[in-house]
C-alpha cells in the first residue's frame, strides 16, 4: 500500500530555511489492542513511521484507553531524543498493532512524556513490513509491504 505523507505546519519557520512553513512527515493511521484483549483495540490515530527510533513507542494516554497498566510492564530508562530534558523512562507492555487490516503482536514502549501520540521503530514495525520512503511526489509518499514470517 502507498501512503501519502501529511503536511505539518510548522511553529516557526527553520534558522537554514526561513521559507519554509510546513513539513511533510510520513504518518500513518494505526490502532493498538491490549494482547490480553485483542478485541477492544482504540481509535485509529495518527503514529510517525520514524527508521530512526529503535523501538515502537506509544504515549501513555493510549495505554489507559485500553486497560493497560503502563508501569506494569518492563522498565527501560534513559530514552530521549524525543523528548526534552534528561530522558525518560518507557514501560514495555505486549500489544496487537494493527496496521490497515494486518495485526501484528508486538512489544512497545509507553511514556507520559512521549512528545507525539505514537512513534513506529525498528522494532516492532520495520521488523514486518518493507517500507519505502518517496520523496519525488507532492506529496510525498511510503510505500508499506508486509513482510512474510513464519
Amino acid at each position: 500500500m502507498r501512503y501519502p505523507y501529511k503536511l505539518w505546519p510548522l511553529k516557526r519557520p527553520h534558522p537554514a530555511f526561513p521559507d519554509e512553513r510546513h513539513s511533510w512527515i510520513p504518518i500513518l493511521n494505526v490502532r493498538i489492542a491490549a494482547a490480553a484483549r485483542p478485541s477492544q483495540t482504540t481509535n485509529l490515530f495518527e503514529a510517525v513511521v520514524d527508521s530512526g527510533s529503535a523501538d515502537t513507542l506509544f504515549h501513555a494516554d493510549i495505554a489507559q484507553q485500553i486497560g493497560i497498566a503502563v508501569d506494569s510492564g518492563i522498565a527501560a530508562r534513559g530514552f530521549g531524543g524525543v523528548v526534552k530534558g534528561q530522558g525518560m523512562t518507557v514501560y514495555f507492555n505486549d500489544v496487537h498493532l494493527h496496521v490497515g487490516s494486518d495485526i501484528i503482536k508486538i512489544r512497545a514502549g509507553f511514556s507520559d512524556r512521549l512528545s507525539t501520540a505514537a512513534l513506529l521503530g525498528r522494532r516492532g514495525f520495520f521488523e514486518h513490513f518493507i517500507v519505502t520512503f518517496d520523496s519525488a511526489p507532492t506529496p510525498p509518499e511510503m510505500e508499506i509491504q508486509r513482510l512474510a514470517r513464519v
